[in-house]
């Protein structure tokens, strides 16, 4: 008998469990606690946002030209974004220096409130 073929070892598991017999016990509340297992099995949970998105990403980003153009927009939106809060301290600095500037040379010209 070969043992690789599937039928015979198919024959040969039915042959087992025709004979194999149990004495134990069930524990109580089995059959209940097997349907509720098998109901939560069934209800379909829907995944949260973060789960969707972080889906998306696994699959999106293995492909490289998605991939590079994404790395390419989020590094260009980060580079706008520094250069332009750079130019804005840039201008207050500058601004408040030309004041002190003016304060240094005639202190009677301080801003009024």
């Amino acid at each position: 008998m070969n043992t690789n073929d599937p039928a015979n070892r198919d024959e040969a598991l039915r042959k087992l469990l025709k004979v194999w017999r149990t004495d134990a016990s069930l524990p109580p509340h089995f059959q209940e606690s097997v349907w509720q297992r098998i109901e939560r099995a069934q209800t379909p949970v829907s995944p949260s946002v973060w789960a969707a998105i972080a889906h998306w990403i696994g699959t999106s980003l293995p492909r490289p030209a998605l991939a590079v153009s994404y790395v390419a927009v989020l590094l260009a939106i980060g580079m706008t974004a520094g250069w332009e809060q750079a130019r804005q301290k840039t201008t207050d600095v500058r601004d408040e220096l030309g004041q002190r500037y003016v304060r240094v040379l005639d202190p009677y010209l301080t801003p009024r409130e």
